[in-house]
């Protein structure tokens, strides 16, 4: 009994190792050297259930792994776990943890945002004039990425240096911001400052905040505006008093980003 639970362990460490291939019951057995129904059993008695559930259980949990860990397409993950496509997965995923893969993955980054994102006073933010680029965000959260990685270009084309604190993204909208708003990624600029093409010119009207500071990992600023408004937004008693939202950098230096969200109360000013 000792020697054929040796063998259906290797065989287990093997087939962990090929989770991504079309591995089947049959090849499992071959490669223990027993019939399909004769490892069927011992398989059954070592690991306390089927081969074909172990299997399934295993790729499920690589894939949760990976939706925990990575923003790849859920059919990348899908497959890349040995799933023959998005809908098996989907069925597989959700009779294992009780959630579809996407609830699964907006939980879990709900549960990383609710420890980096922490509520910081109240602050206020004067008006402020934004030489920003801008673009109209519907489905596509790597928007505001593209922009910045766009501003950075051509301001370093243009031999412009632009002190870190100054950096700015604002988003706006009307109607429902999560079906569709504008970005503007740029830097607070003067009265007398030139305008180098093509940036706009937006004037940020003055707003009294409340101030949320995300520690460490912006990849999570999508999950931390999930908590800021389900979640410490109601719990703090606040209502919304304008249709936009400040990002900007930690004037401590330190690594992650503030979100600055405009509410009706009142606070002395500060600088924007």
């Amino acid at each position: 009994m000792r020697a054929n639970r040796q063998i259906i362990e290797a065989v287990m460490r093997w087939a962990e190792e090929r989770l991504a291939d079309d591995l089947s019951v049959g090849a499992m057995a071959e490669r223990a050297g027993y019939s399909a129904a004769h490892f069927a059993r011992l398989f059954s008695a070592v690991a306390g259930e089927s081969p074909a559930g172990w299997l399934t259980g295993r790729r499920v949990a690589r894939a949760a792994e990976r939706l925990r860990a990575e923003r790849s397409h859920v059919l990348d993950i899908a497959l890349d776990c040995g799933f023959a496509d998005v809908t098996t997965f989907a069925r597989a995923f959700r009779r294992r943890t009780g959630l579809s893969p996407s609830a699964y993955r907006r939980a879990a980054g709900a549960e990383r945002s609710a420890e980096l994102v922490r509520m910081a006073g109240m602050v206020a933010s004067p008006a402020f004039r934004l030489c920003a680029l801008t673009a109209d965000v519907t489905a596509d959260p790597a928007a505001p990425v593209a922009l910045w990685q766009t501003l950075r270009r051509r301001l370093a084309d243009d031999g412009m240096d632009i002190d870190p604190l100054d950096w700015r993204q604002v988003a706006f909208w009307r109607g429902n911001p999560e079906a569709r708003y504008t970005c503007a990624v740029g830097f607070v600029c003067g009265e007398g400052d030139g305008l180098p093409l093509p940036f706009a010119l937006l004037a940020i009207p003055a707003a009294v905040c409340r101030r949320f500071v995300v520690e460490g990992r912006t990849d999570c600023l999508a999950a931390a505006y999930a908590t800021i408004y389900g979640e410490l937004l109601p719990a703090a008693g606040d209502r919304l008093a304008a249709s936009f939202v400040i990002e900007r950098p930690r004037p401590d230096g330190g690594a992650g980003a503030e979100i600055w969200v405009p509410v009706a109360a009142t606070v002395d000013a500060g600088r924007p």
